[in-house]
């Protein structure tokens, strides 16, 4: 497989008029920013946001919780199974993003839901341990420990263990590679796909940063709260791998990648360095580029289309992966 070239420099675009009234809309409203509340009710508003801006999941998928023993404790996980498909399936380990801090199994349904069905493969979400009570490196123990399951219980749950592919959207996209890249001598992973990735945030700082920080929903404010809570202060940890894609020296050993950056997202730079990153490494590489969309636009598919496009550009592609891994 040929690695897609990737630009040196990002096609611009003016943000989507959806998007733009959705923001506006919100910034009219004049909510207390997210980092000023406390963790229980900014989780809640991302549950309702992520529920209310969506809009319905294919029905004919199925899902069921079960609980695994995860690095401290029960690990929760979601099983999705599209509804019409016989035999054993590829299977997808989905990584959901909220910046470490927020986010969990119902803020992410509609998208593993999409994805489940468009790629017909059994996908299973994991929710894992959140910041501030839970700060690194638990949310990557737990996701580690959550691909090393579902390898080994891939049959068990309907799926083919030898076509096993994960991926995730921001904070979620950083852990799903980097556990990728923890298992990568046990376990064949076949594709790996990042949606606007964390790669390194503020070890660096970057124009996309400073063009998108603020009035775009991600915003530097609610970034730094974020990885304050996650490093749990320690800003040591800021360059370690497991924690800033851009400064792992193990990028070569990643299997085909899928990159997807936003044109208005403050990761938008970070993400295409990382694309040509893992290219440059040797990696087989997509790297996607959405000129007018946002960071987190994937929940908000009944305002813009764009969101649901994304997902379908990475189900399309993932298909391609495992169907190559029968061959």
């Amino acid at each position: 497989m040929t690695t897609t070239s990737i630009p040196a420099v990002l096609e611009t675009a003016p943000l989507d008029p959806a998007l733009a009234g959705f923001l506006a809309q919100a910034a009219a409203q004049g909510n207390p920013p997210l980092e000023t509340l406390p963790p229980p009710v900014a989780r809640q508003i991302y549950r309702d946001l992520a529920a209310g801006l969506g809009l319905p999941a294919p029905g004919i998928v199925s899902a069921s919780d079960r609980t695994i023993d995860g690095p401290a404790g029960p690990l929760p996980l979601r099983v999705y199974r599209p509804g019409v498909a016989q035999g054993e399936l590829p299977l997808l380990l989905y990584v959901h993003g909220g910046g470490y801090v927020i986010g969990d199994l119902e803020t992410h349904d509609k998208v593993c839901r999409t994805l489940c069905h468009e790629v017909a493969a059994v996908v299973v979400a994991v929710d894992y341990r959140l910041a501030p009570e839970h700060p690194f490196p638990a949310a990557i123990d737990d996701v580690t420990r959550a691909l090393r399951w579902v390898a080994a219980h891939a049959r068990e749950l309907g799926a083919d263990p030898s076509r096993i592919a994960v991926a995730g959207d921001s904070a979620g996209a950083q852990l799903c590679a980097t556990a990728a890249l923890r298992v990568r001598e046990s376990i064949p992973v076949c594709a790996v796909g990042l949606i606007y990735p964390v790669a390194q945030h503020f070890s660096e700082p970057s124009p996309s940063m400073a063009e998108n920080g603020e009035g775009k929903f991600l915003t530097t404010g609610v970034m730094k709260w974020f990885i304050d809570a996650y490093l749990g202060g320690r800003s040591e940890l800021a360059r370690h791998p497991d924690f800033a894609l851009l400064h792992s020296t193990s990028l070569a050993s990643l299997p085909p990648t899928w990159v997807a950056t936003m044109g208005h997202d403050p990761l938008r730079d970070e993400g295409h360095a990382l694309a040509q990153r893992i290219a440059q490494a040797g990696v087989a590489t997509e790297h996607r580029h959405y000129p007018g969309a946002i960071h987190a636009c994937i929940h908000f598919t009944a305002v813009s289309p764009v969101g649901n496009q994304i997902m379908v550009d990475l189900a399309a592609w993932l298909r391609v992966q495992l169907s190559r891994a029968t061959a």
